[in-house]
């Protein structure tokens, strides 16, 4: 058998548009399905990197292989239905969330962020860097730093004062280069986007996105992780694969921090399959075409080395608005303490693959492009 060749609501001044609504055309059920090809990939990927986490392949509305590896926690195992954290793989929500703000006239692209920022978080040195820049992460504006003496991060998530901190720091600092002009990844320009929707929404990121973006998704089971985090039922901790103890243990290695818009997420692969929709199926519950057209076309290209989907045939490597862009795919990877993920799709082809891990020695992006690979393969057979 081979694979088949198939922030709370609204706030002031910011109704819902009534084209938004809830998709009344729902996706299929997560169930887990087993594609021989993809098992044994997957199985020796358990051999090989110890993988842990659950793997999705989708074409054409169709499941074709969907299923959990390894542990969830020290009592469970990774099923279809388990939430993990995808880390910036989040950057695509935020910049949804920003594009809804410009559809309804609230913000430009093209205008300083220093308009739509806090007062005390506006720096002169910001005055040429646009919203545009941010998503496209070519501002120029330095990332935050591993650790600093003011941080107060638990499990690799920033919390208290440390935001705040971050951003009052990154102030202060000169732009590495000109707006516009190179692409620079910088988790702080996705930090800096929250900040404008919670400012020019007068609610907070969580609750805006709840409201405007998880709940007209369907994403039911999704959240972001704030201060005070508790795992839900089915959540998987994060690991990391330990030699010496021949087994995964709670990771607590020090990585970048997160914040909330720029790496908060918490889904799962059902949710992740209704939130394809957006570039697979037309159905624009929340966004316009045109926005989405915005959001997943070339801004500014990028390095072979920086790209997301290093493949050979791949010419133009590029980012659009918390995405990565190339010929054939849209895609993101994420990164966090405990936790890796990627995301692939396939546009002209129908095509979904997404690898969310708890295990941080895994690599998501192979194993992605190799279900990718094995799917291309099954296809030229058919062929």
């Amino acid at each position: 058998m081979i694979f088949s060749t198939l922030l709370i609501a609204g706030c002031a001044g910011l109704e819902k548009d009534p084209t938004h609504a809830t998709p009344t055309e729902q996706t299929p059920a997560i169930r887990e399905v087993v594609e021989p090809a993809a098992e044994h990939f997957l199985q020796q990927m358990v051999v090989d990197e110890h993988f842990s986490g659950a793997a999705l392949v989708m074409q054409a509305g169709k499941i074709i292989h969907a299923r959990g590896y390894g542990r969830a926690t020290d009592e469970t195992a990774n099923t279809v239905e388990t939430r993990f954290h995808v880390a910036s793989v989040t950057k695509q929500f935020t910049a949804i969330a920003i594009l809804q703000l410009l559809e309804r006239g609230v913000i430009d692209l093209s205008s300083s962020v220093n308009e739509y920022l806090p007062q005390q978080y506006q720096s002169p040195k910001w005055e040429r860097v646009t919203i545009h820049h941010l998503l496209s992460h070519s501002s120029g504006v330095p990332d935050y730093a591993v650790s600093r003496d003011y941080y107060d991060v638990v499990d690799g998530f920033c919390l208290g004062d440390t935001v705040d901190g971050m951003v009052k720091e990154a102030m202060e600092k000169d732009l590495e280069f000109s707006p516009g002009t190179k692409f620079a990844y910088s988790n702080i320009g996705f930090t800096l986007l929250g900040l404008v929707i919670e400012q020019q929404t007068s609610s907070s990121f969580n609750d805006y996105l709840q409201v405007n973006v998880l709940q007209p998704m369907g994403m039911s089971a999704s959240r972001f992780h704030l201060i005070g985090h508790v795992p839900m039922a089915n959540e998987a901790a994060g690991h990391r694969w330990d030699d010496a103890a021949g087994a995964h243990l709670p990771d607590q290695v020090v990585t970048l921090p997160v914040t909330v818009p720029d790496g908060g997420l918490v889904t799962t692969l059902g949710d992740f399959i209704r939130w394809s929709d957006i570039y697979l199926n037309g159905r624009q519950q929340i966004l316009t075409a045109d926005s989405v057209a915005k959001m997943t076309s070339r801004k500014v290209p990028i390095p072979r080395a920086d790209a997301d989907f290093k493949d050979a045939r791949i010419a133009r490597p590029s980012y659009g608005y918390g995405l990565f862009i190339d010929e054939r795919l849209v895609s993101h990877s994420g990164y966090i303490v405990g936790f890796r993920s990627h995301f692939m799709v396939d546009r002209e082809n129908q095509i979904l693959i997404a690898v969310f891990t708890n295990n941080t020695t895994n690599n998501p992006k192979r194993i992605s492009t190799g279900l990718l690979d094995i799917l291309d393969a099954s296809v030229n057979r058919a062929n």
